[in-house]
């Protein structure tokens, strides 16, 4: 988030505009502290911490077999039906805690190509 110096606003701003506040701030602290009626200085407060530009995460994005629906799983894995994908959700829910703990468990399903869905590396389990 970054101040404009011309109407106070607070506005975000692209890490290539940060760059040019942090630009103008250096003329800024050429000045020197303007001293008050008793004689001292007014503290100059860095804005720096308004400039402050945090890293954006990046977005997971493997698919969890153990939260899709069986038409999830048919737009999300290559090659599976629906008639695949209800046979992937009964064998989730015949699991304890239906849920898949191991990629593994998946191998029982023989219409499905695993290997090359599991070398993709877009699915996982929880």
């Amino acid at each position: 988030m970054v101040r404009s110096k011309t109407t106070g606003k607070v506005f975000f701003a692209h890490k290539d505009q940060v760059t040019q506040f942090e630009e103008d701030k250096t003329e800024e602290e050429d000045a020197k502290p303007v001293a008050n009626r008793r004689g001292r200085r007014k503290v100059v407060e860095e804005d720096t911490k308004t400039a402050v530009v945090k890293p954006q995460v990046p977005v997971d994005n493997r698919i969890n077999l153990n939260n899709l629906t069986p038409e999830g799983l048919t737009q999300c894995l290559p090659g599976v039906g629906i008639k695949t994908a209800k046979e992937i959700v009964e064998l989730r829910q015949s699991l304890p805690g239906e849920r898949f703990t191991k990629l593994d468990q998946l191998q029982s399903i023989k219409r499905v190509d695993w290997e090359e869905v599991f070398a993709t590396g877009s699915v996982y389990v929880e």
